[in-house]
């Protein structure tokens, strides 16, 4: 079933109900397997042929955000010989070529008592297509995920054919702007990981996975929070080996998103990209224009006016323009100075046992614990730890800003664990929220002392002529545009009138006096033509 996203809520219990899904968003560049894993997913779920399409080359064949639902109870995937006993294959190479006469597949027994978990996955047009707009793609992307109550994660799916390159570093750093609440614990699906692809890795001595982990970390500037899956969402059909291997990848990467908090989307923004400040800059140029134009004939019509008139005119403006800052500045603060919470990062241990290298080879009967630790820039508030069956984390050590553990294996069984980790928009943005405070007490010290100003100077002497009035109020409007145009970020709700102009690449005087028309349709015919 595919259906399109839905408005937001307006109240908190309509934002986070008690049977909320899970939900995801899937992100990556067109033909690297974005869709393939959704589909992969729901094949897990029990589903045997999920709706969904499947693209071809460098055209995307999402061309909108789509919600595709899957609810599956947990398990996890094992082989045994046909008799029931487990494998006793010797090396990598030997799994590889097992067929379905040698081997059974066995399901566990469902986790949590047989729990059924609904996860809503958003797939989402590629980037990269070479038939649209990256950054007009990830615009609509962002106003979509607006529109929902909350997000639980992000994925990203990337090829292991594809490298990690400054375009993703910059990619991922307009999301990391984007979406700051959930960008840092980002799960990263590396796809096409195919069990031929692992086994001449192997054959060549090369770690495969441990490549792509500091392969991504060096594109991001040591980012080493991030959970990594290496799935193959297309495995085999005629290998038992890539078949569990495959429906394991989507246990554990379920297993961990039905962990994962929701987190509020409020504080989602649409920050503007390179192509989007060259119309704006020339639109703050050319409401410069208008106001130089526009202060030297109020200045003629008030030339004549007494010192109270202009007093209280000044006044007038001065409080207006306070005003609008005051609003602005009590904004950021709402959105910075609560306790929405906002993920921090991943942990993720994960060790295979082996009956002969292990068993037979070293007569090892429990895999050695393993040390993961973390460590935040402010006070972790909540952690979220998981264990795959068998495993447990002990050795706990956890301190205001950071975090140990060991993992521990049951006996004759692999381990698998995640931790991930949680603060609140009022502690991660402690520094941001004093600045704002003061700059607030500032602006209502100033407010009160031109709305006095007003009040003082208001008497029969200092009405203004029409003329003048309208002067003003179109100086006031000018001045909240610029100011709008001259913000990193945008207003997502005004996406759907601007796409067409930011993506037409102009920046000539109509595209301009659009662009102003969108924010305020008064003072468009304003703008002359100009050289900007």
């Amino acid at each position: 079933m595919v259906k399109k996203l839905a408005s937001r809520g307006s109240s908190l219990a309509s934002r986070f109900p008690a049977d909320k899904p899970i939900n995801v968003l899937i992100l990556g560049e067109t033909a690297n397997g974005k869709s393939t894993l959704t589909r992969r997913l729901g094949i897990y779920s029990g589903n045997k042929a999920p709706e969904v399409v499947i693209g071809n080359g460098n055209e995307s064949c999402t061309k909108i955000v789509k919600s595709h639902p899957v609810s599956t109870p947990l398990h996890s995937y094992s082989l045994m010989d046909t008799l029931g006993e487990p494998l006793k294959c010797s090396d990598y190479n030997e799994l590889v070529d097992l067929g379905w006469d040698e081997v059974n597949k066995v399901q566990s027994v469902a986790e949590e008592g047989g729990r059924t978990f609904h996860f809503e996955f958003f797939d989402t047009p590629g980037l990269d297509d070479s038939g649209g707009n990256d950054m007009a793609i990830m615009a609509d992307i962002i106003r979509n995920i607006a529109t929902l109550s909350h997000l639980n994660a992000i994925i990203y799916v990337r090829s292991i054919e594809q490298p990690f390159g400054r375009a993703f570093r910059t990619w991922y750093d307009y999301l990391e702007r984007c979406m700051p609440m959930l960008c840092n614990g980002m799960i990263i699906v590396h796809s096409r990981f195919t069990v031929d692809a692992v086994a001449k890795a192997v054959s060549e001595g090369v770690d495969l996975a441990r490549g792509r982990r500091e392969g991504f970390e060096a594109a991001t500037g040591g980012h080493d929070r991030n959970p990594h899956f290496f799935m193959d969402n297309e495995p085999d059909p005629y290998s038992p080996f890539s078949e569990v291997q495959s429906l394991n990848s989507c246990y554990q990467l379920l297993k961990l998103l039905s962990q994962q908090r929701p987190l509020d989307t409020s504080n989602v923004k649409l920050f503007k990209a390179p192509n989007m400040d060259l119309l704006d800059s020339k639109a703050v140029l050319a409401l410069g224009l208008v106001q130089d134009r526009l202060r030297e004939d109020l200045s003629r019509k008030m030339a004549d006016a007494s010192s109270a008139k202009k007093t209280h005119e000044r006044a007038k403006r001065e409080a207006t323009r306070s005003r609008r800052k005051l609003d602005q500045c009590e904004a950021e603060l709402a959105q910075l100075d609560n306790d929405h919470e906002v993920l921090l990062g991943t942990k993720s241990v994960q060790d295979d046992y082996s009956i002969i290298q292990d068993l037979i080879l070293c007569l090892r009967f429990q895999l050695p614990k393993r040390e993961a630790s973390f460590t935040a820039h402010c006070k972790i508030c909540n952690i979220v730890k998981l264990t795959e069956p068998g495993s447990e984390w002990v050795d706990e050590e956890r301190h205001p800003e950071t975090w140990r553990a060991r993992l521990k294996s049951g006996f004759l069984s692999s381990m698998g664990g995640s931790a991930t980790f949680y603060t609140t928009n009022r502690i991660m943005h402690a520094r941001e929220i004093k600045r704002l405070r003061n700059e607030q007490i500032d602006l209502e010290s100033e407010l009160e002392q031109h709305e006095l100003t007003v009040k003082d100077t208001t008497d029969d002497g200092t009405h203004l002529d029409g003329d003048v009035v309208k002067l003003g109020e179109e100086l006031a409007k000018v001045e909240r545009v610029r100011e709008a145009l001259e913000q990193k970020s945008m207003d997502i709700a005004l996406w759907s009138e601007l796409r067409r102009l930011y993506a037409s690449g102009k920046a000539g005087t109509q595209e301009i006096i659009e662009l102003v028309k969108v924010y305020d349709p008064v003072i468009a015919p304003l703008i002359t033509p100009a050289k900007f």
